[in-house]
């Protein structure tokens, strides 16, 4: 969703009282992950809907300093049992100050025990309470406690270097298409010679490229502020079709995450080709 159909809707579940418990907010920036967040804070508290943005109030939860707004920001963005516990001990305490306390959870991992001690909230939620998890891709938290959450997925944004955006497309086409054409070797090599050139930093921005490339082929797009897009990408067979494209999407934004924590490198580039490759074949038939 853009971030202006993602308030529409927020604005239509409000005004329907069909506001969710939970809800998880991936995709797009942090800035609009964020305003996301912000804004569904005033939704839920200011007494006019849409909310003014303007109230005393509206701006206590701007400045966070909002008693019932509360921000679990960990380092590393790891979410630990400790964080959750010191949630528990204060979501089933009535509000202070509006008819609603909410949880916003600014990560994009979290550890099992914090999983699982997260869920049994999620499980039985005090019915004055609102939680939201703002993420890069949901990827890495469990199937249950993101089926306990309505999901709200922003736009992937455009990689904010431009330089080498072609040049990056195309690489990573010509690696796919040895491994298409049944050329192991070259695919190999290639993949090693893409790690030893790069740093994890360079590999993230390279892999921010491949997903603009299949944003684009998801939305029918054929240029971005005057630049030709790769017409070879279609040419070579990669499956562009919506669900593919969505699918191809998220499992490159998952690499990229798993680089943040790493991963062996070489291994996960030459996985996420393999998926690709799988799906292609089966796109084919």
């Amino acid at each position: 969703m853009e971030l202006n159909r993602t308030r529409k809707f927020l604005v239509n579940a409000r005004q329907k009282n069909r506001t969710s418990n939970a809800y998880i907010v991936y995709g797009g920036n942090k800035h609009e992950r964020e305003e996301t967040a912000l804004f569904l804070s005033c939704l839920l508290n200011c007494p006019k809907i849409p909310p003014c943005m303007d109230c005393s109030l509206c701006k206590a939860i701007e400045s966070r300093v909002y008693p019932d707004v509360k921000w679990i920001v960990p380092s590393k963005s790891v979410l630990s049992i400790d964080d959750v516990r010191n949630v528990k001990e204060d979501i089933y305490i009535t509000p202070y100050a509006g008819s609603k306390k909410i949880y916003i959870f600014d990560i994009n991992y979290m550890r099992d025990e914090s999983a699982n001690a997260l869920l049994k909230i999620l499980e039985e939620p005090p019915v004055h309470s609102v939680m939201l998890i703002l993420s890069r891709n949901i990827n890495f938290f469990l199937p249950t406690i993101v089926s306990r959450c309505q999901k709200l997925r922003l736009n992937y944004e455009l990689p904010s270097d431009a330089e080498g955006f072609a040049d990056a497309q195309k690489e990573f086409v010509l690696i796919l298409e040895q491994l298409r054409k049944n050329r192991f070797y070259e695919f190999f090599k290639s993949v090693e010679a893409l790690v030893k050139k790069s740093e994890r930093e360079d590999v993230e921005n390279w892999l921010e490229k491949v997903v603009y490339m299949y944003r684009v082929m998801y939305l029918g797009e054929h240029k971005v502020e005057g630049r030709l897009l790769l017409s070879t990408g279609i040419e070579t067979g990669i499956p562009h079709g919506e669900g593919s494209a969505v699918r191809i999407i998220e499992d490159v934004m998952e690499i990229k995450e798993r680089i943040r924590y790493n991963i062996n490198l070489k291994l996960g580039i030459e996985n996420l080709f393999l998926q690709i490759n799988q799906m292609q074949q089966v796109h084919s038939k």
